[in-house]
């Protein structure tokens, strides 16, 4: 018999656990916030070293994803999901059970890819909870997120090129890309198809080496993408890269990437960043895209309408980073400002 517990945490509506020894499944999702709509989020399915660890990570997730929403003006809240297991070896009867733990929250959490899973996991577990967004399009839904968070990922790009030089054009600039998966690989081709000299970096090095052949670009390896000149790096790939013993070796000029939580530390290590005189695009606001993507099954918008929101963040980016400026802070708390000042009063 599965078992459902919850835990009290100040600042989140609700954080429960989920026990299915039968199954063997263990899960945690926390609901930060449903104050501006339902609270979104994906399910990130990995082998955690234990329980806090686990617990942690999805309590700084689901912050993230309110943040995310809001910051993004859409409809939404944040929250996230994660399940302490091998994502290689999942079975019918975890994602069953996994489909009942996403229903006990009654439509107030609505889970999607992550970490771990993929669209075609989501659309089974449609077979046992309608609370899941990011199907796909065969089914219904918004398929594949990664061709507008590329769209927003590039408009941070670009909105951090005009801060630093007053041109959001990437032409001969030198941009560092890392990762080169669904979103990586969207942003890389897209630099060097307007004129930027692209660097490539991947711990899948024959995937980066194959892009670079394509795209004429160079590769370097992960551990010097994070320490050669470059005019913008841009993390694509898993997060928590920027912290005390990293940023001290940053050359690059400004940073601007889709990688969920780069900073070990918000804000504290965006404002080590700042004192290097870098100019840093907080995560959550320019890998927007794939949330801002999901509102077409869930409020209704059209793709072109998706798109065009999507776009918005470049607009947003400038924002914050004139916030920032005017505040004295670093672009992390500036963001975090705009995002909570989104939200409706008292919510926060």
């Amino acid at each position: 018999m599965a078992e459902f517990s919850t835990i009290q945490f100040d600042g989140y509506e609700e954080v429960a656990m989920w026990n299915d020894p039968e199954a063997g499944l263990e899960a945690i999702c926390a609901i930060h916030s449903t104050a501006n709509g339902p609270a979104i989020g994906g399910t990130r399915w990995q082998p955690y070293g234990d329980v806090d660890i686990a617990l942690n990570d999805v309590l700084r997730l689901s912050e993230a994803m309110t943040l995310k929403s809001a910051a993004a003006r859409l409809p939404f809240g944040g929250g996230k999901a994660v399940v302490i297991g091998d994502p290689a070896v999942k079975t019918e009867a975890q994602l069953r059970s996994y489909a009942e733990f996403v229903n006990r929250f009654e439509g107030r959490y609505l889970t999607t890819t992550d970490v771990g899973t993929t669209t075609e996991e989501i659309d089974r577990l449609s077979q046992w909870t309608q609370h899941v967004v990011g199907k796909s399009s065969e089914l219904g839904g918004s398929g594949d997120t990664s061709a507008l968070t590329a769209v927003t990922v590039l408009n941070g790009i670009h909105a951090s090129l005009e801060a630093l030089d007053g041109d959001p054009s990437p032409a001969g600039k030198t941009i560092v890309v890392v990762g080169v998966g669904k979103v990586g690989s969207k942003v890389a081709r897209s630099l060097a198809e307007d004129g930027a000299r692209v660097m490539l970096a991947d711990l899948r090095a024959i995937a980066a080496a194959a892009l670079a052949a394509e795209l004429g670009a160079e590769t370097v390896s992960v551990d010097d993408a994070f320490v050669i000149p470059c005019d913008l790096l841009s993390p694509n790939a898993l997060g928590g890269v920027f912290g005390e013993a990293t940023i001290p070796a940053l050359q690059c000029r400004s940073i601007c990437g889709g990688a969920n939580n780069q900073l070990v530390r918000d804000p504290e290590d965006a404002a080590l960043i700042a004192e290097r005189g870098i100019l840093y695009a907080p995560d959550y606001v320019v890998n927007s895209g794939g949330v801002i993507s999901v509102a077409q099954e869930v409020a209704g918008w059209s793709y072109e309408e998706a798109v065009e929101h999507a776009e918005g963040v470049y607009e947003t980016a400038r924002e914050i980073f004139e916030l920032a400026g005017r505040r004295r802070v670093s672009t992390a708390e500036a963001a975090r400002a705009y995002a909570l000042a989104q939200l409706p009063v008292g919510a926060s």
